[in-house]
Formats: structure tokens, C-alpha cells, sequence
């Protein structure tokens, strides 16, 4: 009889739970939103990694990042830091009202002499009380733009160019 007590508590408890992360998953609009809400965090930012893809050298691509506000204040996006003056934001500085989801749009211009593009930006977003700092990656594949360098058939890697004055005598062969 106490068996059946327990076992009875432990599927209600685990119904509750479910009932209230579902309803809570619905209200936050995803499991992810309703998560970062239960952990404390003002904001849900998405992506926190971004493949761009492959581009040609010197492309301007373009970044999409979404930034949902889970608190019942305003929140705004105040600006972002970067290492270089690669990355431009759209329209910064942006108020984001309770409950809702912006896109911030970024044109991303991609290096002429590298082979790929990888970069860390820092969101500064002015939360309820702080001011937050939330990194995210943006990285791109770039192929070589350097011509490859041609290869004469005739001419074989092991075996040295002479000029006229050499003789083939002076260098050891490998018979």
C-alpha cells in the first residue's frame, strides 16, 4: 500500500512538472525561451554561433540575430563591440518592449587575404538594473584568392635546374 502511495506521488509530481513546462514552453514561445526564463536571464539571444557559409574574398555578407525580451521591463540593445570595423550593425540603439522579439541585422564585411573569418561581438544590452554583455560568433569560409602556383610536368621536384655552366656530373644520382 505504501508502494502504490509513492509510485502514485511520483507520476503526479512528474505530470505537474510536465503540465507546467509545457504551459510554460507555450506562454515563452519554445522550450529554449522558457528556459533562459527559468535560469534568471533577461533575454533570449539566437544564434550564438553563425555560419555564414562560404564567400568570395572582400563579400559583405549579411548576420541575423534574434533577441527575444523575457522580462516585463523594456530592454535595449545599446551598441556592440568587435575587434575590427568588419561588423556593422543596422539601427543601434533598439528598445525592445516585454514579451517581444527583434532581428538585428549586421553586414559583415569579410577579409580579401584570409581563409576564413571567425570574429566574436559582444551585445551590450541595457537589462533591468545592469548592463549585459552577451558574446556571440560569426564565422564564414573564404576561399584562397591567390592564384595556385603551376606545376611544370616536365620539371620534377627532386631533380635540381642546371644552368649550362653545370654538369649533371657534380650532383649525385640515385640509380
Amino acid at each position: 500500500m505504501k508502494r502504490h502511495k509513492i509510485l502514485f506521488s511520483l507520476i503526479g509530481a512528474t505530470t505537474l512538472f510536465l503540465l507546467l513546462f509545457g504551459i510554460g514552453s507555450l506562454w515563452f514561445s519554445g522550450v529554449a525561451h522558457f528556459l533562459a526564463f527559468i535560469n534568471g536571464k533577461a533575454l533570449y539571444l539566437a544564434p550564438r554561433t553563425l555560419d555564414l557559409g562560404s564567400h568570395a574574398a572582400g563579400d559583405e555578407a549579411f548576420a541575423t540575430f534574434k533577441i527575444t525580451n523575457l522580462t516585463s521591463k523594456e530592454i535595449s540593445v545599446i551598441g556592440i563591440r568587435t575587434s575590427c570595423a568588419c561588423t556593422l550593425p543596422e539601427d543601434l540603439p533598439i528598445a525592445i518592449a516585454p514579451g517581444k522579439t527583434v532581428d538585428v541585422e549586421m553586414a559583415v564585411s569579410l577579409p580579401r587575404f584570409s581563409s576564413s573569418y571567425d570574429e566574436t561581438i559582444v551585445f551590450m544590452i541595457a537589462e533591468p538594473n545592469r548592463l549585459g554583455m552577451h558574446p556571440v560568433r560569426i564565422m564564414a569560409n573564404i576561399p584562397n584568392p591567390l592564384p595556385l602556383p603551376v606545376v611544370n610536368d616536365e620539371e620534377s621536384d627532386f631533380a635540381p635546374v642546371l644552368t649550362d655552366a653545370e654538369s649533371t656530373d657534380d650532383y649525385p644520382t640515385h640509380e
